[in-house]
């Protein structure tokens, strides 16, 4: 088999400053004076010495400046020779090989057993999601197309002996999902499996014996996700539940078997807020916590030697690799930008990862201009900056951003002036909602020992930061009541999910909605407008134990979270199939109007819009579509 013609990335160069220059100091004196005397003798005897003095004087002068230049040749080539080894490449820097540098984003990297061939899932703007498949011998060639519809494909993993591909597709067009294997050399597809429709990432992986495959589902009787195993081996491809569906503390997500076939490295997430890798003997289930406090887990993959598992976790919208020893829990850091979602060759051990660095600004969109108007940032650099939300009594916006390090909380003018930093609690922070009278901020952030996510509560006036005591352990996005007594949040319970009412002085609650209500506004006392899984906005009053109306169909508005209510209109974002529009919507009259056209990708629809009624103007968090690239290292470089 021929090897591989990497095209490895020049190696960095450090700078020699300059070095200082070499003085000299070295002062001659000579007497010329000579004294007269009336013996002629003596004036000879003294003449000779001096002309004698003069020419030992002048040689010596010559042998220094001689002297003093083989020190400055010397020095020149010393930094020369200096400066070149600096050029050299470092043995201890990492070489990095890019596979793919198309445009839009390879994504989901899943190399052959051998190393040799890669299949990715490409995501480009208004282009189907499908799978490819790279030679890495021959890099140059172009990738070959493996799926050819309008679905979604992306996670993928391979058989141990390089015959199949297993992944799933999910087609919103045809309300379906399937896991699938895929024959490779025939492209010959069968179902195994359904999928459920409510879910993004669809992870799987392999047994080391190509007789299980475990895969994230639900089944029909199931309450909650997690990890299946399906046989592959039996007829009809039987499927049983791995993970417990009797806890409702957490949620298992991604696997990954170990080479040696005794172990399961499962993601297993507390809360919206908290994600850790746990490791799961396959024969006793034994349960042992690798890692803690990370806030989200991008991918993982074991080592040839079921020793070591190399992973990757966001923290605070950044993207990093670690490799962990299993036996002594050593954490090694990988110095490897925008890191996510490894994958290592099971036979050759090379190491495939997403290079892939998202950041968010806060833009805003000038309405009812007698010119028409495109969004202008307001605030935009190399950190995030998300969950804008305006209050008109104090003329602020309170947002979330990474600026130090952390998601903190930050406010600001609403032309992005005056920055100031709320909070400094170390910790990932989501979602900041002013109290009306602009007193308080509430917002989402972990509760400690993993217990859960709860709602915090910031004051203007003391700057201090407290928790709202709740009988609940699992919160959503905050809000506040009319008369800023009560905090308005969805509970995610055993055996439903509504919005709930807490009151701030004695935690008394009150369950607010009856059909799965995600996310609500008060726009009155007693009037609640809300959505949830199913398109439409709906409108109730909260003494009614009745189901909501919708005021909004389905086919006008398909959005959870980011729209805003002001004045009789709601503003909203709505997906189209090659674009996002920015809408207005007239509660009373029930007129619909178009505000602008925008990209995919160019709104981060999971997350929040703001009016600011003093200037007409509509502030939201702005993405650019992201550019992910896959690159490889060899195994041996990061011990």
């Amino acid at each position: 088999m021929p090897e591989p013609q990497w095209q490895n990335s020049p190696s960095n160069i450090s700078k020699v400053s300059n070095p200082e220059p070499l003085e000299s100091s070295i002062n001659y004196s000579v007497d010329s004076s000579i004294k007269n005397s009336v013996y002629q003798e003596q004036d000879k005897a003294n003449n000779q010495p001096t002309a004698n003095t003069t020419a030992l004087t002048a040689n010596k002068s010559k042998a220094i400046n001689i002297n003093s230049t083989h020190v400055l040749v010397t020095l020149i080539l010393s930094l020369l020779v200096l400066l070149y080894i600096q050029q050299l490449p470092n043995d201890n820097d990492i070489k990095i090989t890019a596979i793919t540098k198309h445009p839009g984003s390879e994504l989901f990297p899943s190399p052959s057993p051998d190393g040799r061939f890669l299949v990715y899932s490409q995501v480009s703007a208004n282009q189907p999601t499908n799978l490819f498949m790279k030679d890495t011998h021959q890099v140059e060639l172009p990738p070959k197309q493996l799926t050819f519809d309008n679905a979604i494909e992306r996670h993928s993993v391979w058989s141990n002996d390089g015959q199949y591909l297993y992944f799933s597709r999910k087609d919103k067009a045809n309300n379906s999902c399937h896991y699938i294997q895929l024959k490779v050399a025939s492209q010959q597809e069968t179902q195994l499996a359904t999928c459920p429709m409510q879910g993004v990432y669809y992870y799987l992986d392999i047994s080391p014996d190509d007789q299980t495959l475990a895969v994230y589902n639900k089944g029909g009787l199931a309450k909650r996700t997690g990890i299946y195993f399906i046989d592959l081996s039996s007829k009809n491809f039987a499927m049983t539940r791995f993970s417990c569906d009797s806890d409702y503390s957490y949620k298992d997500r991604d696997m990954s078997f170990s080479p040696d076939g005794k172990y399961l490295a499962v993601a297993r997430r507390i809360n919206r807020l908290s994600e850790n890798i746990y490791l799961i003997n396959l024969a006793t289930k034994e349960t042992e916590q690798l890692t803690y406090d990370e806030e989200d887990i991008v991918g993982m993959s074991w080592f040839g030697d079921s020793q070591k598992l190399v992973f990757a976790a966001q923290r605070a919208d950044n993207r990093f690799g670690f490799v962990i020893d299993i036996d002594n829990r050593v954490k090694q850091a990988l110095n490897l930008t925008g890191f996510s979602y490894p994958s290592i060759a099971k036979q050759s051990q090379q190491l495939y990862y997403q290079e892939r660095i998202e950041t968010s600004s806060l833009v805003s969109l000038q309405l009812n201009d007698a010119i028409a108007s495109s969004p202008f940032p307001v605030l935009k650099s190399d950190f995030t900056y998300e969950s804008p939300d305006y209050n008109p009594i104090i003329d602020l916006i309170v947002f979330s951003s990474n600026e130090s390090g952390f998601d903190e909380l930050w406010s600001a003018k609403p032309d992005g002036s005056a920055r100031k930093q709320l909070t400094n609690l170390k910790q990932t922070l989501r979602y900041p909602k002013w109290s009306h009278d602009g007193q308080n901020v509430a917002f989402l952030a972990p509760l400690s020992e993993d217990r859960g996510d709860g709602i915090y509560i910031y004051s203007v006036k003391n700057e201090r930061v407290t928790l709202l005591s709740s009988p609940f352990f699992q919160h959503n996005r905050p809000n506040w009541s009319m008369d800023d007594k009560q905090i308005i949040s969805a509970i995610y319970g055993d055996k439903h999910t509504d919005l709930y009412s807490i009151n701030i002085a004695d935690s008394s609650t009150q369950r607010l909605t009856f059909d799965g209500a995600r996310y609500g506004v008060m726009i009155t006392a007693d009037t609640l407008l809300y959505t949830k899984l199913r398109k439409g906005l709906w409108q109730k009053n909260i003494n009614d134990r009745q189901a909501g109306d919708r005021v909004i169909e389905g086919d006008l508005f398909n959005t959870l979270y980011a729209w805003t209510y002001e004045q009789g209109h709601v503003y909203y974002q709505k997906t189209f199939d090659d674009h996002y529009q920015l809408i207005s919507y007239d509660l009373k009259n029930k007129v619909q109007t178009p505000l602008v056209r925008l990209p995919l990708n160019s709104i981060y629809k999971n997350d929040s819009l703001t009016y600011i009624a003093t200037e007409d103007r509509l502030l939201y968090t702005s993405s650019s579509f992201p550019q992910a690239n896959i690159n490889m290292v060899t195994s041996k470089q990061l011990f």
